[in-house]
């Protein structure tokens, strides 16, 4: 069971990384770290990348710069499929109730930052509706 749970993941992973400049866009964000943060020790800021559709805001793929990979799935889990426009809210909430490590609130930062500079992109208001409610 779980060898087919994985193999549908892979699949539906490979039809997610058909990517289009043009059609998706590609948005890095940085947020600083604690000292006490492991991955401060390796890379000193968070950095979150998203590639997003232009036009809807539906977020493609995610990385991000964590020490162990599993910890990144995960995130990627949290990510992939929202849209950035529209559920930063459902975003922020998934990362305060699932994400327990010690990057949770510069990763609520970093995804803040990212919206902010995806609706730059569209041309639209930067709307603070989000901002540390």
């Amino acid at each position: 069971f779980l060898s087919e749970t994985r193999l549908l993941n892979d699949e539906r992973r490979e039809f997610v990384i058909e990517l289009n400049p043009g059609k998706h866009v590609c948005i890095v964000s940085t947020a600083h770290l604690s000292q006490q943060n492991p991955v401060y020790h390796v890379h000193e800021k968070l950095i979150l990348v998203l590639v997003v559709e232009r036009k809807t805001g539906v977020i493609l793929e995610c990385d991000v710069n964590v020490v162990c990979n599993l910890t990144r799935q995960f995130i990627q889990k949290i990510y992939c499929g929202k849209n950035l426009m529209t559920e930063i809210d459902e975003i922020r909430d998934s990362v305060q109730k699932n994400y327990f490590g010690a990057s949770a609130k510069s990763l609520t930062i970093a995804s803040k930052a990212a919206r902010a500079k995806y609706m730059e992109i569209r041309g639209g208001p930067v709307s603070e509706q989000s901002e540390d409610q």
